[in-house]
């Protein structure tokens, strides 16, 4: 056997995968545990959801036994009902790493500081199995842990204590998990269920692509978001079976690529999309994101210090149970949603439409809102794009003129062609220009992320995301530009051009790429120094610019504003 077979074996061997046979019920679990992510511990309450399996010969297997270790995938373990007393044994595998070479496996132990004055776990290999009781009421309960001494996350005292944990078998180090309380409560029987659908592969039916405009709000990590929405949003319409489908109702959830399903009337133009539809599901955790329709409220209220500040409140609507959008012509709209993006704060974060949610969590517990969604039908075909949008006067230009010498260009980008007609924003580009006309490339060894070290290029795609790009927020940072030190990049202006690319088949099922380009549309950088120079004040031997970039002839300049060696100046 090779390598790489006798790992497979190993985990085949090791981990339970597999949903044992028996009766299944589900728990509500709660307790107190700790769990370590990214370098750090955190500690608190458990919650969610753990199923159980009641097999033969008083054989019973947990699922995803510790908390929060649904990332490792799903795993069982096996223990043995004798009366009201659950008996695990511990050594049982939950994971298996290929990488490693390695499996982590159940132990009992203890949640220290150690000699570096670090968290730590110190396992006690004395205790071979753990116990839970099971109550009148049907609940499972962990024996033998001891709590933290303190309910405050800010002293070592909340991270410190007993209970079931795992470790890896290689160097015997802590997992990072450890549970200290544990009650399994409320078993609900689950031999009938049937886990969520996610369309995830393209209905059959007539493919269109509607170019998507609207507007977002959202939860995530670095707080609530208000963003403006691009892109793509695909329809399928199966005439055979009545039915519609759209991918990604969602554009703040366009990366799971799912569908959903809804019907039509030829009639009226109205598409109907039930709620409760799943846009993903996670099968090791059990929950998943749904779509409904819902609103967002401002309200304000005094932080901790006493500081009035504003909140966002949200509300899922149970009364609400369709979606509806409109097509007409070309044109597809969402029906009944309402807010401007535009308003002034704080009634731009207030609107209705619709909404997401983590299936196991409260109803108010948004995930995103998304409201007057609007799409143009995008035909892939040939096209000269619109020239970009660029502010004329320097004041979309940001130098921050110290050693760091980076600035930064903001620009739009064009969403149709000189007729109008809408892009395809994946067949999208644009390159940058600098002083006379000299294409500016991105180089891998400065920009990093989307590019490789020693990657270049000269043109950036519309989806690239990296430190030095970011369509979606309409700007390019130039590192090394007009610092001290540093040979410039520019002096006088900076301009940018739209290129599109279509693919069209020649002589059967071979592809041409046509690609046509925008005008180059120039901004003029800010230098920050007044506008206090007159006409005698010339070199009169270095060229002279308009604020549009344009090469003037210095001996015949008519009235207005003028860069010469990167320095405004008025003609009157």
């Amino acid at each position: 056997m090779t390598k790489q077979d006798v790992s497979k074996a190993k985990k085949a061997a090791r981990v339970i995968t597999e949903t044992p046979a028996g009766s299944l019920y589900e728990y509500t679990r709660s307790g107190r545990a700790d769990y370590a992510s990214n370098g750090y511990l955190y500690g608190g309450e458990q919650t969610g959801k753990t199923r159980f399996v009641f097999g033969e010969d008083n054989k019973v297997y947990v699922r995803n036994l510790l908390y929060n270790t649904t990332g490792m995938g799903t795993y069982w373990v096996e223990g043995t009902l004798d009366g009201d007393v659950l008996t695990i044994p511990l050594g049982q595998s939950i994971y298996w790493s290929d990488t490693y070479q390695a499996d982590v496996v159940l132990c009992w132990g203890e949640v220290v500081i150690n000699e570096e004055g670090n968290f730590a776990f110190v396992a006690d290999e004395d205790v071979t199995e753990v116990t839970y009781l099971v109550g009148e009421d049907g609940s499972i309960t962990l024996q033998g842990g001891v709590l933290p001494t303190s309910d405050d996350s800010s002293e070592d005292a909340y991270y410190l204590g007993t209970g079931l944990s795992a470790i890896w078998t290689d160097d015997a180090s802590w997992s990072g998990y450890c549970e200290f309380a544990t009650t399994f409560s409320d078993p609900v029987n689950m031999d009938d269920y049937v886990e969520p659908t996610v369309i995830s592969e393209q209905p059959d039916g007539d493919f269109y692509s509607y170019y998507r405009s609207g507007a977002c709000i959202a939860n995530s990590m670095f707080g609530i978001n208000l963003s403006e929405v691009d892109g793509k949003l695909n329809v399928v319409f199966d005439t055979t079976n009545g039915k519609v489908y759209i991918q990604n109702p969602m554009w703040w959830h366009d990366s799971y690529n799912s569908w959903v399903e809804g019907t039509y009337d030829w009639m009226t133009g109205v598409i109907t999309i039930p709620v409760g539809q799943y846009l993903s599901w996670n099968s090791s955790s059990e929950y998943g994101i749904q779509l409904f329709w819902g609103s967002t409220d401002v309200y304000q209220d005094y932080d901790e210090e006493g500081e009035l500040g504003y909140y966002l409140s949200t509300a899922l609507d149970r009364e609400t149970t369709e979606i509806q959008f409109m097509i007409d012509d070309d044109v597809i709209v969402l029906l009944n949603s309402e807010g401007d993006i535009n308003a002034e704060f704080p009634e731009n974060y207030i609107a209705t439409g619709m909404y997401t949610k983590w299936s196991d969590e409260d109803d108010e517990n948004m995930q995103a809102l998304e409201y007057g969604i609007k799409g143009q039908i995008v035909n892939l075909v040939p096209a000269v794009p619109a020239d970009p949008i660029v502010a004329q006067d320097g004041s979309e230009w940001y130098d921050c003129g110290d050693e760091s010498g980076f600035s930064k260009f903001y620009f739009e980008l064009p969403t149709t062609d000189v007729d109008g007609n809408m892009l395809d924003p994946e067949c999208l580009s644009y390159s940058i220009f600098t002083d006379d006309d000299e294409i500016f490339v991105f180089s891998g060894d400065v920009y990093t992320l989307d590019l490789e070290p020693g990657q270049e290029i000269t043109e950036v795609p519309y989806w690239l995301y990296s430190n030095a790009v970011d369509f979606k927020d309409y700007f390019v940072y130039m590192y090394r530009t007009n610092a001290e030190g540093y040979e410039p990049l520019f002096t006088r202006r900076i301009g940018i051009q739209a290129i599109y690319t279509v693919d069209v088949p020649e002589g059967g099922a071979a592809k041409v790429p046509v690609v046509n380009k925008s005008n180059i549309v120039y901004n003029v950088p800010d230098t920050h120094d007044a506008i206090e120079s007159v006409k005698a004040e010339l070199d009169t031997n270095a060229p002279v610019y308009n604020v549009m970039g344009q090469k003037m002839n210095s001996n015949n300049l008519p009235a207005g504003i003028y860069i010469q060696n990167g320095k405004k100046f008025i003609v009157k």
